[in-house]
């Protein structure tokens, strides 16, 4: 795997990875290159309110579960609406570039992997399932 180092404490990073037993990635914009409530919520057609909603809750403004909950009352969404829009939108065609051969390598060194998400079970699961 061609290795591209980013940063300034790529040293460290590497020797943390080396002594980890395990390594957490979150899921949106880090495993795969969206938000999955944005790409959800754009789906629904009502990308432009949730987008903002979700900005608010980044920054700090707004404490998660009630960003959350804003987000949901705007979409509502089904689960027979995010079957569909996971059919349209695989998770593999999400993955950030690498990041499944990085977790396999991790993986094969010994490493436990974990993805964390504030998102929806029903999204991470196959993105879980696209990275090994």
């Amino acid at each position: 795997m061609a290795s591209a180092a980013v940063g300034e404490r790529v040293p460290e990073a590497r020797a943390a990875l080396r002594a980890a037993d395990a390594v957490c990635f979150d899921v949106d914009s880090t495993v795969i290159n969206k938000e999955g409530i944005d790409e959800l919520a754009a789906f629904l057609g009502v990308g432009e309110q949730v987008a903002a909603l979700t900005a608010s809750a980044m920054g700090g403004d707004v404490p998660f579960h009630e960003a959350l909950a804003n987000r949901l009352a705007v979409m509502r969404p089904t689960r027979t609406q995010l079957d569909a829009m996971l059919s349209t939108h695989p998770p593999a065609s999400m993955l950030t570039p690498g990041v499944a051969e990085f977790i396999k390598k991790l993986q094969s060194k010994g490493k436990h992997v974990f993805l964390v998400s504030g998102g929806f079970r029903q999204m991470i699961e196959p993105v879980a399932g696209a990275v090994g």
